[in-house]
């Protein structure tokens, strides 16, 4: 039969609202329905005669055309589905052979909107069902990327935050998935934690980055472990899919194996390995808590954890974390109530006390039932023996189980905790009374000379100030302190005739006081475990930037640091204290001296420092003064 004029078999097409046209045995449009010229957005007179590549308003991809061009020459009745980008929707295409032609039945999918039918949707995801896409398997006719995606630690995500939370986990991360996808696409849940993508062989590019960028996220509750693993292979009509699909696997299952070996035995070490590392750098006890709550809330994926304080009757709230988005519970900070509920039950069992259906407790807490608390876990932290504190876990608006694996990790963490604050505490103590015993030792010397009484201890402040100002690290301030308190320790070696001599020394008297800070050195160094930097300081401090100072002449940035520091707080007190030998100065006479003196005496970064310092300080007593700020 030849297409000469459209036949009124083919008018019946222009009642139905799917798309229909028709090809000749050369593969020229002799008729196009009504919903397909709509859908083109062209008239026939545009579309008739013309070839099918030449007579559609856009361009189709080269492989749709070839497709319908393969059963026009081979007469076979063919069907498939395709992804129209023009249109940004999913169409089946069916191919239906006619006295030598073709007549050709493009009907427009819901896929790409996830419109799916109950039966074939996955009521987690919303992905497409396995048995949706087996069914689709037979009907593709282009090459694609088939992609399998495997959740990693899936369930170490169960045992911690109950399967609850480990669905939670499932559909967040398909979620984002197919929210990066190109619009192409096709994702299908395959099973419990597998996931099948089917994307045009073109778009592999795009495809990797949005997979690699998702798994750079923060979805991942475990530290350095992506939240999926990827596999893919090329699939093309002629082959069955099983074979890509076996290719993708052994790529997938190649990525866990590095994944394993790169995370030694599992997560759970290497987590705390650096939960450990972190916690032994951190110096501020409140640092310290703050870090660990953050951690348990990634492990455990709860709304919110407290730090509750515990007298021997009475509880407070310290720190409370909450999760993005999340309201933070109304418990005023440091507002002191009774203990209750489950609070009770660890101190009486002395062990973790958990519910998984809050409301149901008897005691439970009404202020949390106002506010939707559901689950709970309670924790107790000490501190040498006793319980100090607790660790409190409560999901808001949705029950959490609570696992045994979840206490056990609230419980792991609230030991590394104690260990921490311990350690904290025990430092502070030592630290505590090596200050008051160089304090002491200061003192002594300062009494023993003809300085200022509290010269040592204003220095020692002052210094610390300034190092805390230039941004030194805690430990250096320490070390800066210490300095301080013993710097002139050397003085106990010069003879008191020269030491008290209320007038100027004579060459040889100078040459004798200048060996204090030698003496000074020597006695510091036998001191047990006094650190180099604090001998530097004692060595040190009589050093000028110009290299005109004693005992070893050095200049600029030889000088340690410390020691450039304290002589700049050093010279300053003693500029404005009254001597025997001399009245005293005043602050801003002070001040201009030792500005005078940058670059010369001392380093001019320091002193910059110490004079926007000293300027903040008169400004703010100037502020009270005038009253500014009072109500």
């Amino acid at each position: 039969m030849h297409f000469t004029e459209p036949t009124e078999t083919f008018r019946v097409f222009d009642s139905i609202l799917n798309a229909i046209f028709v090809l000749d045995a050369q593969g020229r449009f002799v008729f196009a329905n009504t919903s397909a010229l709509q859908t083109w957005r062209s008239g026939a007179d545009q579309v008739l005669g013309r070839r099918l590549e030449d007579g559609l308003p856009y361009q189709i991809d080269a492989q749709i055309i070839d497709v319908i061009l393969n059963a026009l020459q081979t007469q076979e009745h063919t069907e498939f589905e395709c992804f129209l980008p023009n249109e940004h929707y999913w169409v089946v295409v069916i191919i239906y052979p006619y006295g030598g032609g073709v007549i050709v039945h493009v009907r427009r999918l819901l896929r790409n909107a996830m419109k799916l039918n109950e039966v074939n949707r996955d009521a987690l995801t919303g992905c497409m069902t396995r048995q949706a896409l087996l069914e689709y398997f037979p009907q593709n006719k282009l090459p694609q990327l088939l992609v399998l995606i495997d959740l990693n630690r899936l369930k170490a995500v169960n045992t911690t935050r109950g399967h609850s939370g480990g669905d939670q986990y499932i559909r967040q991360v398909a979620q984002a998935i197919l929210a990066a996808m190109p619009p192409e696409a096709m994702m299908c849940r395959w099973g419990g934690d597998e996931f099948v993508l089917l994307v045009p062989e073109e778009k592999e590019t795009e495809l990797e980055a949005a997979l690699l960028n998702i798994q750079a996220g923060d979805l991942s509750p475990f530290p350095g472990i992506p939240p999926f693993s990827v596999g893919m292979s090329l699939w093309v009509p002629e082959e069955s899919y099983e074979r890509a699909f076996a290719l993708a696997d052994e790529r997938l299952q190649y990525q866990k194996q590095q994944l394993n070996h790169d995370a030694l035995t599992g997560w759970e070490p290497l987590t705390f390995v650096r939960f450990s590392q972190q916690l032994e750098a951190l110096q501020d006890p409140d640092e310290i808590i703050q870090y660990a709550l953050q951690q348990l809330l990634l492990l455990l994926n709860f709304d919110s954890v407290l730090y509750v304080s515990w007298d021997p009757e009475e509880i407070y709230v310290r720190h409370q974390i909450t999760r993005p988005g999340f309201t933070p519970l109304e418990m005023a900070m440091n507002s002191r109530r009774p203990l209750f509920g489950l609070a009770l039950k660890v101190r009486e069992t002395q062990r973790t006390a958990w519910s998984t259906d809050y409301p149901s407790e008897s005691e439970a807490m009404p202020t949390l039932l106002e506010q939707g608390v559901k689950s709970v876990i309670v924790t107790p932290v000490r501190s040498q023996g006793r319980i100090v504190a607790s660790l409190n876990l409560m999901a808001v608006d949705r029950w959490h189980t609570v696992t045994p694996q979840a206490r056990d990790l609230v419980e792991l963490v609230a030991l590394r905790l104690e260990h921490a604050l311990e350690l904290r505490r025990v430092v502070r103590e030592v630290r505590a009374t090596l200050e008051a015993g160089l304090l002491a030792l200061g003192l002594a010397l300062e009494a023993r000379d003809l300085e200022t009484h509290g010269h040592t201890q204003r220095v020692a402040n002052l210094a610390v100030q300034l190092g805390v100002a230039l941004g030194l690290p805690p430990q250096d301030v320490d070390r800066l302190q210490e300095g301080a308190y013993l710097h002139d320790l050397g003085k106990l070696a010069v003879p008191d005739a020269i030491l008290k001599k209320p007038g100027k020394l004579t060459p040889e008297e100078w040459s004798v006081m200048q060996t204090h800070v030698m003496q000074g050195w020597e006695l510091a160094a036998r001191i047990p475990n006094l650190a180099p930097a604090v001998l530097g300081l004692i060595r040190h401090h009589h050093e000028l930037w110009d290299g005109t100072g004693y005992p070893d002449g050095l200049a600029g940035t030889t000088i340690p640091l410390l020691a450039r520091i304290f002589t700049v707080c050093d010279v300053y007190d003693a500029l404005i204290s009254e001597r025997p030998y001399k009245q005293a100065w005043s602050h801003a006479d002070a001040l201009q001296e030792i500005e005078h003196q940058s670059g010369r005496h001392f380093d001019p970064e320091v002193v910059q420092a110490f004079l926007s310092l000293k300027r903040d300080e008169q400004a703010v007593q100037d502020g009270r003064a005038s009253g500014e700020g009072m109500i």
